[in-house]
């Protein structure tokens, strides 16, 4: 209790040299030895996630090189001209040499060209019996291929290394009759595909790719193995294997878009030789420290007492309600980093009141504009219906019919907010428009309305057609100096697709126009704006193409994809 009692009533200061003083060295050797059993259990994590992440990166690469390639046989198994030549061998033979020579081996003949990589096109047809050009055999003639039969069963792109020969297969079907019409097989140069790899890996590292057979398809910088040794490696995770009295850490990763395995091996001398100099580096630290602590702690010492004394006071004054109190150092100790932090705080504290303060008002400024919104419509609407029903009274049917177009079309172009519109309420918008404009031109030009009713099904970006009707209108048609002017609006299906068709028998435009209003900004709101729409939500294969010829007229094409959006919220 007397040692107890002395201790609790000596001064801080003293109390801090003591604690240093006799626990300066067990606590240096402790956190010795913590740091390097830390340290090397760090390293081996950082080594092995080193090597995972060296494996990802190498197999994406692999998987991107043949993804390229798989771009390139996707344009020829879905080309309509091949797929139709492939689905109907009993055409006349006039007419398979003429789509061959005109449409299907000049595309062969380009790719082989421009990408490079391509070695051999050829196309296997499950429904002829001798060859047809350079390019398509019966598939007869490669049916005990292991190959065939694997790539017959398969929807993707099939990638195979035999005999010293990488190709890539793939399935052409018969649209009509959703079978398999014919292979196509590419053989590609395995050099320029894999020859970035070929004596590029850096020393202790090494790499195999290996097929479902564990097969090997590229071996590098290791030794080549046996058929014992590669089926023994894994096909996931990671694993261990010795090669030439040597000890790898073995990365597997698979292959995207193939059936081939990447095994990234990484000799564990780079790991043994880290965790030497761990040792050598943390001996050499604790020796230091042992020397050097009992010199600083006095240091330290009155460094600590001082900050906390100076933190004292400050929190006091905060405490006393004055939160506009400066609060820093420059001490960069924990002292001073708490000081920091207390400062850092309290400048918080008082942004965030500022902050608060800001977002009220305008949440309130948001409200009130929320509410003249829904104000506005409905007092539009009441308006019109007004003015409808003191036409009726007067019997002026023009008026009335005019407001209930302009009504209707206010109705749809307002939408309740929303940017996403029934295609039948776009159609019926446009109709409005188109009326309301024949009443200004005093039924000036004709109009014509054609629509698939199946298109009305779906749902498409408000405020689409109406840009385009108006540019038809001013621009094309109102610019007549001859004849009387047609405006034409057709909706239809096309595949998978929707098109919109406006067409005018106005003046026409020269292609530097077209190309002008496609990617300028035009007063009001323009067919850019309606471009940028489409192709933001749809993308870019989407949007609109515009033909026309100067004195005949102008055709402005439309295509969005088949969409539900309330059905794609749900899924």
């Amino acid at each position: 209790m007397t040692l107890l009692k002395f201790i609790r009533n000596i001064r801080l200061r003293q109390k801090l040299l003591l604690s240093y003083v006799i626990v300066i060295f067990l606590p240096t050797i402790v956190l010795g030895l913590y740091a390097y059993q830390s340290s090397k259990s760090s390293l081996n994590s950082q080594f092995q996630q080193s090597a995972d992440n060296e494996a990802k990166k190498l197999a994406l690469e692999i998987s991107y090189r043949l993804q390229r390639q798989d771009v390139s046989m996707k344009s020829i198994v879905f080309h309509p001209a091949l797929i139709d030549l492939m689905s109907n061998p009993n055409q006349d033979l006039y007419t398979q040499f003429k789509t061959l020579n005109d449409k299907i081996e000049p595309i062969f003949f380009n790719l082989m060209y421009m990408v490079g990589d391509m070695t051999e096109i050829m196309l296997y047809s499950e429904n002829r019996q001798s060859e047809l050009g350079n390019f398509i055999t019966p598939s007869s003639a490669v049916k005990d291929k292991d190959w065939y039969l694997a790539t017959k069963g398969s929807e993707s792109t099939k990638w195979w290394f035999e005999d010293g020969e990488l190709f890539a297969t793939r399935v052409i079907h018969n649209i009509d009759l959703q079978i398999v019409s014919a292979e196509l097989y590419v053989r590609f140069d395995y050099n320029k595909i894999f020859g970035d790899f070929i004596g590029k890996m850096n020393e202790g590292k090494g790499i195999i790719i290996t097929d479902q057979q564990n097969r090997p398809v590229l071996t590098e910088q290791v030794e080549q193995m046996d058929d014992v040794q590669l089926q023994s490696l894994s096909r996931s995770g990671t694993s261990k294997a010795k090669l030439g009295g040597e000890s790898y850490l073995v990365i597997n990763k698979d292959i995207p878009q193939t059936d081939w395995i990447l095994h990234y091996l990484v000799s564990d001398n780079q790991y043994n030789t880290g965790i030497r100099n761990i040792l050598s580096a943390t001996g050499i630290i604790v020796l230091i420290c042992m020397v050097f602590l009992s010199i600083i702690i006095y240091l330290f010492s009155e460094t600590l007492l001082r900050g906390i004394e100076k933190l004292n006071t400050k929190m006091k004054m905060v405490e006393d309600g004055d939160l506009t109190v400066v609060v820093s150092t420059n001490s960069k100790d924990e002292i001073g980093q708490l000081t920091d932090r207390f400062g850092s705080m309290l400048k918080q504290i008082n942004q965030l009141i500022t902050e608060v303060y800001q977002t009220k008002v305008t949440q309130k400024s948001a409200e009130l504009k929320a509410l003249q919104a829904q104000i506005n419509p409905h007092f539009l609407y009441n308006s019109l219906s007004l003015i409808n029903s003191k036409a009726l009274r007067i019997d002026a049917q023009e008026i009335s019919d005019l407001v209930n177009h302009l009504s209707s079309y206010y109705r749809t172009t307002l939408n309740k907010g929303k940017q996403i519109i029934a295609i039948q309420d776009e159609w019926t918008n446009v109709q409005a428009y188109i009326h309301i404009q024949l009443a200004m031109h005093n039924t000036r030009f004709d109009v014509e309305f054609d629509a698939d009713d199946k298109v009305f099904q779906f749902e498409m970006i408000h405020l689409i057609l109406q840009p385009i009707v108006e540019n038809a209108i001013m621009h094309g048609i109102d610019l007549l100096r001859e004849g009387r002017g047609k405006l034409i609006l057709r909706a239809s299906l096309d595949g998978e697709d929707i098109v919109f068709v406006v067409e005018d028998n106005g003046v026409g435009m020269e292609p530097y126009m077209i190309a002008r209003i496609l990617e300028h900004e035009s007063s009001g709101y323009g067919i850019k704006n309606v471009q940028e729409r489409l192709q933001l939500l749809f993308g870019s294969e989407y949007g609109i193409i515009i033909h026309s010829q100067l004195g005949i007229g102008t055709s402005v094409i439309v295509r969005i994809p088949q969409y539900r959006h309330i059905r794609e919220e749900d899924s």
